[in-house]
């Protein structure tokens, strides 16, 4: 027995030394792709992988590790599940000597380790190990917690992504030296934050106090992504400074309050390739004369995505042709229609208004593809029709419908295969 059990560490150690002789860049990789908890075990093998360990600069702690913390350890209650989560997390920060390059924590849901001091503690000693990207995902709670100042010190940080906390910056902050990406889910944000002059994507969904980055747009402007969803009332004048971006997602979600002048917002993003917005933004949309006499133009425009648009308002409508029609290199349009029900009369004004459109002669030159969900009404399909004969480069639309009688979804199928086409090559998805 004695010599089996020799045997067989003699030939784990051979294993060990085998992955250990691999050579640098190789075993970094190999690190990479482990969970962390299992690489800290590992440091007690041998010199060369606690030397690997020590010199780790990737430190993952997602809801995978929770699990597996879960799975090695009988908890009876909640309080020394937390403990051991903690220590854990702890003793493996302690046990690192060089530098951390990529933090991310993952909080539980069901998990009160936001009420855990240890978590500033673990920023802390993140903040002075010349940390490049931090992670840190709160699940959405009554008690959110608060981001630690420490956060503010990490100067080398790049990449930001922070979900249902309490972001409040220090009140001398003037922002980070080197932070290109930030990311933020359901934060509140609760005094004047900058991330800095080298922010070039800024991505915000379910926010509170965006009205706090004024600065932000003030004084920088070398933004190229830009997304805001769900995120309250937006501040206009922040869009001075977007002259670089060319991805832009502005989904105002029924909040908006104010008119949007598109003459002035189209002025303000002259390289604008990649444009999703919703209907709260086309209702509260102003064209203006340069726009409605195709002055002003979005000539870097190749993808149109639009979000919630309703076939009943005549306004919303007017301005789907009109970003289309200043938009002369349009590649992709993408929509997603709002249920139309109980509102016959609205949808036959928009309609006659598209019937009309159909007879002065549109043209969308460079439109390939078009996909729009969900269809099921007149106008919709007067919509259809516009674009089957206004568009020479069509190659595919696909249309999901939504029509229950069966009967009825095949007369229109059989009707929209009747459609005119400027496209010889224009294949018709019908779903």
């Amino acid at each position: 027995m004695d010599s089996d059990a020799n045997t067989r560490r003699l030939h784990c150690g051979d294993a060990i030394d085998v992955i250990s002789n691999l050579p640098s860049d190789l075993l970094d990789l190999i690190l990479k792709q482990l969970p962390i908890d299992c690489v800290a075990r590992m440091s007690t093998v041998s010199k060369i992988w606690r030397g690997k360990w020590e010199m780790h600069p990737h430190l993952v702690f997602d809801d995978f590790f929770f699990d597996r913390i879960s799975q090695r350890f009988s908890f009876r209650n909640r309080e020394l599940e937390l403990y051991e989560f903690s220590r854990t997390v702890s003793s493996i920060l302690l046990g690192r000597s060089g530098l951390i390059l990529k933090f991310v924590l993952c909080i539980p849901y069901d998990l009160p380790l936001r009420h855990c001091s240890d978590i500033d503690i673990w920023i802390r000693n993140i903040s002075n190990k010349g940390v490049r990207e931090v992670q840190l995902h709160s699940r959405r709670s009554s008690v959110s917690y608060r981001i630690p100042s420490y956060l503010f010190s990490c100067s080398d940080l790049t990449r930001l992504s922070i979900s249902y906390c309490i972001l409040t910056p220090p009140l001398m902050f003037e922002g980070f030296r080197n932070l290109i990406s930030v990311s933020l889910v359901g934060v509140k944000i609760t005094a004047y934050t900058s991330f800095g002059a080298q922010l070039r994507k800024l991505y915000l969904q379910s926010c509170v106090g965006i009205e706090h980055l004024g600065r932000q747009f003030k004084y920088y402007i070398n933004l190229t992504f830009l997304s805001i969803t769900d995120s309250g009332e937006i501040d206009w004048q922040w869009f001075g400074c977007t002259r670089k971006v060319n991805v832009s997602v502005l989904m105002l979600c029924g909040k908006a309050k104010k008119i949007v002048d598109l003459e002035e917002l189209v002025d303000n993003m002259p390289r604008i390739g990649n444009l999703h917005l919703d209907g709260s933004f086309l209702k509260f949309l102003e064209s203006g004369a340069a726009i409605r006499r195709h002055i002003l133009t979005m000539d870097a425009l190749k993808y149109l995505t639009l979000d919630k648009v309703g076939f009943y308002d005549l306004g919303q409508i007017k301005n789907v042709i009109c970003l289309m029609g200043i938009s002369p290199k349009l590649e992709k349009l993408v929509m997603n229609l709002v249920r139309t029900k109980s509102r016959e009369q609205m949808v036959s004004s928009v309609a006659q208004y598209l019937q009309s459109l159909y007879l002065v002669g549109m043209t969308f030159n460079r439109l390939e593809t078009v996909e729009i969900y969900v269809v099921e009404n007149s106008a919709e399909l007067e919509f259809i029709k516009l674009l089957l004969a206004s568009s020479p480069s069509l190659r595919s639309m696909r249309i999901l419908n939504m029509i229950s009688d069966r009967k009825e979804a095949l007369r229109i199928s059989q009707e929209l295969m009747r459609f005119p086409r400027a496209s010889t090559n224009a294949e018709i998805i019908w779903r």
